[in-house]
């Protein structure tokens, strides 16, 4: 059995993390954000043991001091893996750091919609990890220890198909201007995943706040509707679907302008600005009137095993 830990932060992290499992040849343990069932639903059937550390910051709550001490005393509690994956966001740094001071080796993931900036958690981990995985060739100049294996995304669940809706997703966070945007538009055929945001109130749209097989909406929709994240590399590597990202300027801990128009273009996704900057909704419906195909990739993540196992 390999002695690994994976240290799933949350959101897109998890997803991450989840991805690495299912290429993983057995089961391994997890680190997860204290409280968070979003993510042990996601990772619990690839988990022996589930540990739970607090998650100091967020792009919601922002700093909470006394989840910052917990994190330490309780990531110090961990016993040593032979290697340990964090990926990425201030709730990997402790777990990753002590594993490190006891002797670990630590890999870490650099996010997917960072091309020009470096994450800042990243790189604080990067300083004491072996190797740091990237997804693209555009990502090689942001560190010494980078290697690219390709874009890390979990395993194909279905197949492709079209049955003519339009599915919007944007992580567990949600994006609520977005979704009151396509509220207000009246968008037909809509299926809408909205995180932590209340479904109830989009009257419009087949909505709900979580499915962890999110994987059914992404295979049978004729475009996808996402933000900066994670989602938006797995609708087109995985799915080759027609993609829109939705730029969230609030989310300023995470990327920024710059990196996620470039990580639409990458894409070959059609980026828009935040909602509450649009002049008028004309370029919206139009990218919805003529979606264009994305760009095609090979999935990274066996590559990125491969590096672990055998290193």
């Amino acid at each position: 059995m390999p002695d690994i830990l994976i240290i799933a932060s949350g959101g897109g992290h998890t997803g991450f993390a989840r991805s690495i499992a299912e290429y993983l040849p057995e089961k391994v343990d997890f680190v997860i954000p204290k409280e968070d069932e979003i993510s042990r639903k996601m990772i619990k059937e690839y988990a022996n043991k589930i540990y739970q550390i607090e998650k100091f910051r967020s792009p919601s709550n922002g700093f909470e001091f006394s989840s910052f001490l917990l994190s330490i005393f309780h990531s110090i509690e961990i016993r040593k893996y032979k290697k340990v994956i964090a990926t990425g966001s201030n709730h990997s740094i402790f777990p990753s750091f002590f594993q490190f001071l006891k002797g670990s080796e630590i890999f870490t993931i650099e996010s997917q919609d960072r091309i020009i900036t470096k994450g800042k958690a990243v790189n604080i981990i990067s300083k004491y990890s072996k190797k740091v995985f990237l997804h693209w060739d555009e990502q090689k100049h942001l560190y010494r220890n980078g290697v690219v294996v390709g874009p890390i995304v979990g395993k194909p669940k279905y197949e492709i198909k079209d049955e003519g809706f339009i599915f919007v997703t944007t992580g567990s966070e949600g994006f609520e201007r977005l979704f009151n945007k396509i509220n207000d538009l009246g968008l037909k055929n809509v299926i809408l995943q909205t995180g932590k945001v209340n479904p109830e109130k989009y009257k419009c749209c087949n909505a709900f706040s979580f499915d962890p097989d999110i994987d059914k909406y992404l295979s049978s929709a004729s475009i996808v509707i996402t933000h900066q994240g994670k989602t938006a590399m797995e609708s087109v590597v995985l799915y080759k679907k027609p993609t829109i990202i939705v730029y969230n300027k609030d989310w300023k801990n995470a990327t920024t302008y710059e990196d996620a128009k470039n990580y639409a273009k990458i894409l070959g996704a059609k980026f828009l600005d935040d909602p509450s900057d649009w002049v008028s909704n004309e370029e919206f419906l139009k990218a919805l009137e003529k979606p264009v195909m994305p760009r095609e990739y090979t999935i990274g993540t066996p590559n990125l095993v491969k590096e672990i196992l055998n290193d």
